[in-house]
């Protein structure tokens, strides 16, 4: 008999919390997919911030799920302290595809801000409203070509 599928953090595909890579695995996507999404909820408001902290406390870590736990107070202020402990880890020790990741995002965004800013004329047509179509649809371009590559 199969066990069943549960929600946990995923501590082999981590690139802050884990809370993507185990929404993926739980959902059997790919978890480029799910970063996009909180990405783009970053992107439009900020709340993608904030629902990721609430799902790091939350989901518990794929490796501590050996016992139930119930999810009072008491629960909840335990993951939070663990959360705060894997935080000073990453800032400490953090890792080279966080970095990576965290820094081309930062190049890029300061790039689309730059090029807003120059008021070239030839680059006028470069705005919000243009952007972020275009990025979303090149991103699902490569997501589908590297689906179809498989």
């Amino acid at each position: 008999m199969e066990t069943p599928n549960r929600l946990t953090r995923s501590k082999t595909d981590v690139m802050i919390g884990g809370v993507c890579g185990g929404l993926a695995k739980y959902f059997k996507i790919d978890p480029t997919l799910i970063r996009l999404i909180f990405v783009l909820l970053t992107l439009a408001g900020g709340s993608g911030v904030v629902i990721y902290f609430i799902l790091w406390i939350l989901i518990p870590r794929e490796d501590l799920m050996d016992t139930p736990q119930t999810l009072n107070g008491e629960e909840i202020g335990r993951r939070a302290n663990l959360m705060g402990q894997e935080m000073q880890q990453i800032v400490s020790q953090p890792n080279t595809r966080t970095v990576k990741f965290l820094g081309i995002g930062l190049v890029f965004l300061g790039l689309v801000y730059l090029v807003q800013n120059l008021n070239i004329p030839w680059l006028a047509w470069f705005n919000d409203r243009l952007l972020w179509p275009v990025l979303i649809i090149g991103v699902g371009v490569l997501l589908l070509a590297r689906a179809f590559k498989r």
